[in-house]
């Protein structure tokens, strides 16, 4: 329970309503409940200044609004409701969720990865290099929430504000004294994050991706940098990590490097300079170079760009503080995520699962398994329904230039008609006579695994960990682990 007065920051109360007690918080009608604030928020499809009524008969007791035409009818058909008018309601949200919350990052180590590729990977090593030097971890990502070995959900990307900060809250009750999380490009541009105070924050690469919601590549690479903005915004003795082989990368370097404590990474530059390396199908070797001095790596982690999440993960730690022999040996003590290049033997043949769903994420993992490839590549994938379609095409494409037989399939094709989705990505293969279309996923795969030879390499893009397919507005269990195993124990 708080008081108004102690939430609100830079808005405007235009109504004092009868009590400023404020027992709970919400954008959604469906979770307001007796003396709740509703923020009216102007989503893409929905206008909250639409359901201010309905909160209102629900029991909220204030409002915050961004329309200010509103203001004189709200005060005289609501004359007991505290009206809030704000500039901007999302980024309201974000800060009263924070102050409602007891804002929790101040007692928190809290780092944030950004990028199109590799965010759960790499908070996930940094978390079990974190767990290996002593702290108590919560990880906020794709696959889960957790704190240690306690589970506290299945995982989004980034969460809203209100779960965002009564997650860190939560997991700081539960003792932890670290939280690594993952951070969309959704997150920054709709201020889900806002007023958090990161500890650091890691940028990876951006690539391809969501452009369906942000348009164009500026205003995608614009959103990820809104992210170190707020990071500085709030801390300024923060941290970071960049890929600075990545042109967005370099941006985010020279625009923050004044503000942010930054090191580098890349492959032959950066301050973390990856020198050579050898990849095997169980085992990765690297050497980096740091400040004039080559540090040799192993890892059970496979795949060239797992060489490149480790340096971002090491290097933020050197910058944290750790000590390099430290860093060193638990790199080949990292256990493997689930979904990133598992790898299940089959019949004298190899199946890998790999989340890879943009472009550049399914020509990493081509590329990797390329230097491998004793025979052929065969790569089952689709793409999901009401999402970037431009990115299909430049999909079949790279699928066409790295694998010797291409199988189309679904997923999570959602409202989208399957083979309208596999009509986009055939348009990027030249070559239709080394593909096959099977709609059905778990058909699909099984065709794979019958294709396969001798020395072949079955890689399933797209799901990784995930453990259902979005089909309409059913939500199915699928796994495409489970689907390989059974089908391997039946071929």
């Amino acid at each position: 329970m708080k008081n108004l007065y102690d939430l609100i920051t830079e808005e405007k109360i235009v109504n004092i309503g009868k009590s400023q007690v404020i027992k709970g918080i919400s954008n959604n009608t469906s979770q307001v409940d007796k003396d709740f604030i509703f923020f009216a928020i102007k989503g893409t499809n929905v206008d909250g200044h639409d359901f201010i009524q309905q909160a209102l008969e629900k029991g909220a007791n204030t409002v915050f609004i961004e329309k200010e035409d509103l203001v004189e009818k709200l005060k005289n058909d609501y004359p007991d409701v505290n009206i809030v008018l704000s500039k901007n309601t999302r980024k309201s949200l974000a800060i009263v969720a924070n102050k409602f919350y007891d804002e929790p990052s101040k007692d928190l180590k809290v780092v944030g990865i950004t990028g199109t590729n590799g965010k759960t990977t790499v908070s996930n090593l940094l978390a079990q290099y974190y767990e290996k030097s002593g702290y108590k971890v919560g990880v906020i990502g794709t696959i889960n929430y957790r704190v240690g070995d306690e589970m506290l959900s299945s995982g989004h990307t980034t969460p809203d504000p209100i779960q965002w900060f009564q997650t860190l809250k939560t997991m700081k009750e539960k003792g932890a004294q670290v939280v690594v999380a993952e951070v969309s490009s959704h997150a920054a541009d709709q201020y889900r994050v806002y007023s958090t105070k990161f500890h650091g924050g890691i940028f990876t690469n951006l690539t391809q991706d969501h452009l369906d919601y942000h348009k164009t590549m500026e205003n995608y690479f614009l959103a990820k940098r809104e992210f170190f903005n707020q990071i500085q915004l709030f801390n300024n003795k923060a941290i970071g990590s960049v890929n600075i082989d990545d042109q967005y990368g370099k941006r985010i370097y020279n625009d923050f490097k004044e503000k942010i404590d930054f090191i580098t990474y890349g492959l032959n530059q950066g301050e973390f300079q990856v020198k050579d390396y050898t990849l095997s199908l169980f085992q990765t070797e690297f050497t980096a170079s740091y400040k004039n001095k080559n540090i040799n790596f192993k890892t059970k982690l496979r795949g060239f760009f797992n060489i490149l999440n480790i340096s971002a993960s090491v290097s933020f730690l050197i910058k944290d503080g750790f000590d390099i022999d430290f860093l060193t040996r638990e790199t080949y003590n990292l256990k493997p995520i689930k979904g990133r290049f598992e790898v299940i033997e089959g019949r004298n043949f190899i199946v890998v699962i790999d989340y890879a769903h943009t472009p550049d994420a399914l020509e990493n993992i081509l590329k990797s398994l390329k230097k491998l490839k004793q025979n052929r590549i065969i790569t089952v994938f689709g793409a999901g329904g009401n999402r970037d379609k431009g990115k299909r095409p430049l999909m079949g494409k790279v699928a066409e230039k790295f694998s010797d037989v291409i199988i189309l399939t679904s997923d999570n094709p959602r409202n989208e008609e399957p083979m309208d989705i596999i009509n986009d990505i055939l348009q990027g293969i030249e070559d239709k006579s080394k593909v096959f279309i099977e709609e059905d996923r778990k058909r699909a795969i099984e065709k794979a695994l019958k294709l396969a030879m001798k020395n072949d390499i079955v890689l399933i893009a797209g799901k990784g960990h995930e453990n259902y397919q979005i089909i309409k507005d059913q939500i199915i269990h699928f796994d495409d682990k489970e689907v390989v195993e059974e089908i391997l124990k039946e071929i």
